[in-house]
């Protein structure tokens, strides 16, 4: 847990089960400077800037850009009309909506007192650095789940808006999915955030029948298997469980021998990532569990790798600062005392493709954005 405030003298002393004459004999000055320090942090921030974009499940959520606006195609094609000899086609054009990325800045400080510097061990100021990098995970995960399972609008400048998946043209009624390639049609008011008043969606039950309406509502804009699901933590037990999951596949973990098992098993080459898999009529849907979402609700989206630009999501950075966390020196006049700072300006919009994302609430009447811790 962090604690606010600057590290100073008092925070040197050991504790309780260290035997202090024994270490008497050793040296408790740590001799860093603070540039060796700084350096140490910003090495430690580059380092979690390439753990942003290889992260399990969150890498595969995004693209980047440095730019704030999105724009594509919507509505209906025209077809084809039967050729005559004389005839000729009217001209026909494709029509395009777009929206824009927020992007806010973010920033968390450390600060010490010179003399702790002088007389602090290193485990201390390590803890001070790991603190800091936890903090920045937390913020980054937090951005991308809260926007995934958002139905806002959120405001862009003064007029224009951030948006959510389909959400029945509340934040933007000109915009209609354009038609699948198998041919469905879709209107303004397709709705991609489902309640228990939809059909197939039971309150308070994770089931087959639920899982497959969510998938449908990707496979029939095009979107095919493998599909991914974010679930809650929370809920582990009521995904694994056959009776009401029919298609749950549990892991096949390669160190133990399933010769015996009337269960399929899945067999998953990072079994770190994924708790399991659910067959379905539409495909495979691989299940991510995470302790930020609350209890029934979870999300199915299709990822196509981390940084491609049909992912659900679209993260804005300012090219000015660069992706990530970076580190930005304090105010260096303030002697007793030294201030490291780090700064990011990031955002989290739906990227062009607002039909890849379906977030199910099962247990409201009306959908509502769950809380992401």
């Amino acid at each position: 847990m962090a604690i606010v405030g600057f590290g100073s003298l008092m925070n040197t002393v050991l504790p309780t089960l260290w035997d202090e004459d024994y270490l008497k004999k050793v040296s408790l000055q740590e001799g860093r400077s603070f540039e060796q320090l700084m350096g140490e942090v910003r090495v430690g921030l580059q380092a979690l800037n390439g753990q942003l974009l290889g992260m399990p499940h969150y890498s595969s959520l995004f693209a980047v850009q440095d730019t704030p606006e999105i724009e594509y195609p919507i509505g209906v094609t025209n077809g084809f009309e039967e050729a005559t000899e004389y005839g000729r086609p009217d001209p026909k054009r494709g029509n395009t909506t777009g929206h824009q990325l927020p992007i806010k800045p973010y920033d968390r400080a450390m600060g010490w007192t010179m003399m702790y510097l002088r007389k602090a061990r290193a485990a201390k100021l390590d803890a001070d650095v790991r603190s800091m990098i936890v903090d920045a995970k937390i913020k980054w995960q937090q951005l991308l789940l809260t926007r995934f399972f958002s139905s806002t609008a959120g405001t862009v400048g003064t007029t224009s808006s951030d948006v959510p998946f389909c959400d029945a043209g509340s934040a933007d009624s000109t915009y209609v999915p354009l038609q699948s390639p198998e041919g469905e049609a879709f209107l303004y008011t397709h709705e991609h955030f489902l309640d228990t008043t939809d059909v197939g969606i039971t309150s308070n039950t994770i089931d087959q029948t639920g899982i497959e309406v969510a998938i449908e509502h990707l496979q029939e804009h095009g979107h095919n298997a493998p599909f991914d699901i974010i679930g809650a933590r929370v809920d582990a037990s009521n995904w694994s469980n056959m009776t009401n999951v029919t298609g749950w596949k549990p892991p096949d973990f390669p160190m133990i021998s399933y010769h015996n098992s009337a269960v399929e098993r899945a067999a998953i080459s990072d079994v770190e990532s994924f708790h399991g898999y659910i067959e379905t009529e539409f495909g495979v849907a691989r299940l991510w569990l995470t302790p930020r979402l609350p209890t029934y609700n979870y999300g199915v989206f299709k990822s196509y790798g981390p940084g491609d630009q049909r992912n659900p999501l679209r993260v804005r950075i300012d090219r000015n600062v660069g992706f990530g966390f970076n580190l930005v020196p304090g105010n260096w006049v303030n002697a007793p005392t030294e201030y490291l700072l780090a700064y990011t300006e990031f955002g989290v919009g739906v990227g062009a493709d607002r039909t890849n994302g379906v977030c199910v609430d099962l247990g409201a009447s009306t959908w509502a954005a769950p809380t992401i811790s």
